[in-house]
Formats: C-alpha cells, sequence, structure tokens
C-alpha cells in the first residue's frame, strides 16, 4: 500500500509558521498593553494619593502661595502622565486590532490549504480502498479460476 503524499506540505508549514509568528507577534502586543495598564494604574494611584495628601496638608492651613502653585503644577504633571499612558494604550491597542487582522487572514490561508489538503487525503483513500477493492476481486476471481480447474 502506498503512502498518502501532498505536494503543498511545504507551502502548509510556511503557513502554519506565518501563523504563528503573527501570534506571537500579537502576544508582545498584549503583553505591552498590560504593561502601559499597569502604568496607567500606577499613575492614578499616585494621583489620588497626592490629592489626598494635598486635602490633607491643605486641613491643617498655612499654606503659601509657592506650596499651592507647587502643588498645582505637580497635578498637573500627574495628569499628563496618565494622559500620555491613556494615549499609548490606545495606540497599542491599535497597533493589537492590526496584528490580531493579520492573524485572521493568516488563519484563513492556512485553513484554505488544510482543506486542500482533506479533500486529497479523501480522494486518495478512495482511490486506494478503490485499487485494493479491485486487487482482492483479480485475488477471488483467480482462486475461483483455480478451483474450477
Amino acid at each position: 500500500m502506498k503512502r498518502f503524499v501532498f505536494k503543498l506540505d511545504t507551502l502548509l508549514r510556511v503557513k502554519r509558521n506565518r501563523e504563528d509568528e503573527v501570534k506571537r507577534r500579537l502576544a508582545e502586543k498584549n503583553r505591552e498593553a498590560e504593561t502601559v495598564r499597569t502604568e496607567i494604574e500606577a499613575a492614578q494611584a499616585e494621583l489620588k494619593e497626592f490629592q489626598r495628601s494635598v486635602k490633607e496638608h491643605r486641613a491643617g492651613g498655612g499654606e503659601s502661595v509657592a506650596e499651592l502653585r507647587q502643588s498645582v503644577s505637580h497635578r498637573n504633571a500627574l495628569k499628563i502622565k496618565l494622559l500620555k499612558a491613556g494615549q499609548k494604550l490606545d495606540n497599542v491597542m491599535v497597533e493589537a486590532y492590526g496584528i490580531n487582522q493579520e492573524l485572521i487572514k493568516a488563519a484563513q490561508e492556512r485553513r484554505a490549504v488544510e482543506i486542500i489538503r482533506e479533500k486529497r487525503y479523501e480522494e486518495w483513500k478512495k482511490e486506494n480502498a478503490a485499487s485494493e477493492q479491485k486487487f482482492i476481486d483479480d485475488l477471488s476471481q483467480q482462486m475461483y479460476v483455480r478451483a474450477n480447474k
């Protein structure tokens, strides 16, 4: 019995490797997004803590104009830091979406070649079964002829 050979196995392997590469890039981008989310959470916590400490300090009274300016300036810097981190997250998510679209296309291309392979394998199985049946029929016919001689 001969073995099934798919002439496009190399192409299928290339498509699988391409899909794996895109999956790896998407995982890296998701890790990057998670890092940025952590930065945002840290900036939010820092801003809340600063606002809490300023509120406590002001409750005590006796704050100078320079301290007020400094606290406003620092709060604005923290808000800008938070805004930039949010923009960075948006950019990373847009890139991740693009990579996800690449992944969908790569998976479709791989699946198309796999479908061709499956169809060819089914055809091969039918041809192989037919040739085996023909061989068995020939054997039984020869046995019948020999038995009747």
